[in-house]
C-alpha cells in the first residue's frame, strides 16, 4: 500500500480575499449608487439651467435586503412648478391641462393669469391690470426633460462608475 500525501498552499490567503470581498462589495455598490445619484442630480440641475438647485435633491432610500435603492427628484416645496417646466405648459404641453379658468379654457389653454404678488421674481411676461391688481399675462412655455435627460445622458458614465468602484475593490482584495 502506498501512501500520498499532500499540502495545498494559500487556502487561508484565497479565504481571506474571498472574506474581504463579500465585507467590502456592499459598502462599493452603496459608494457607487451615491455618486450616481450626485451626477445624475448635477446634470439635472444643469439642464434645467440651474435656476432651482435647491429643489432638485437625491437620496439613499433603501439600503437594506441586499438592495440600494435611491433616487433624485424634485422637492415640490422649493420648485413647485417642477411639473409645468419638464412637461411644458399652454399650447405645449404634454399633459392634461389643469386650469380651470374661463379666460384659460376660452384662449384654447394657451393664456392664463399670474398674480404679480404670487410671485418671488419678475417672470418674462407682460404684465396686465385688471381690477388695479396686477397679473402676468402667461403663454405656453415648451417642455424641458431636464430629469429624464439627466437619467440617459449619465446611464453608460453610471455603468462604468460601478465597474470600476468593483474592479478597484477586486484589485485591493487579491493584492
Amino acid at each position: 500500500m502506498v501512501k500520498i500525501s499532500c499540502k495545498i498552499k494559500g487556502l487561508n490567503s484565497l479565504n481571506e480575499k474571498i472574506n474581504t470581498i463579500i465585507k467590502g462589495l456592499p459598502k462599493t455598490i452603496e459608494k457607487s449608487v451615491e455618486d450616481i445619484l450626485k451626477e445624475t442630480r448635477s446634470v439635472a440641475v444643469r439642464l434645467e439651467k440651474g435656476h432651482h438647485d435647491d429643489g432638485i435633491l437625491c437620496e439613499l432610500v433603501d439600503i437594506s435586503n441586499n438592495e440600494i435603492k435611491g433616487r433624485v427628484y424634485a422637492d415640490v416645496k422649493a420648485f413647485p412648478f417642477f411639473m409645468f417646466e419638464h412637461w411644458g405648459t399652454g399650447a405645449y404641453a404634454e399633459m392634461e391641462h389643469i386650469g380651470t379658468t374661463t379666460h384659460f379654457i376660452e384662449s384654447g389653454y394657451t393664456e392664463w393669469f399670474i398674480p404679480v404678488s404670487a410671485v418671488d421674481r419678475t417672470l418674462n411676461y407682460p404684465i396686465i391690470t385688471i381690477n388695479d391688481s396686477e397679473f402676468y399675462l402667461a403663454h405656453g412655455v415648451k417642455s424641458n426633460h431636464f430629469m429624464t435627460d439627466a437619467e440617459f445622458q449619465t446611464r453608460d458614465k453610471n455603468i462604468q462608475r460601478v465597474e470600476k468602484n468593483i474592479k478597484n475593490l477586486l484589485k485591493e482584495a487579491c493584492k
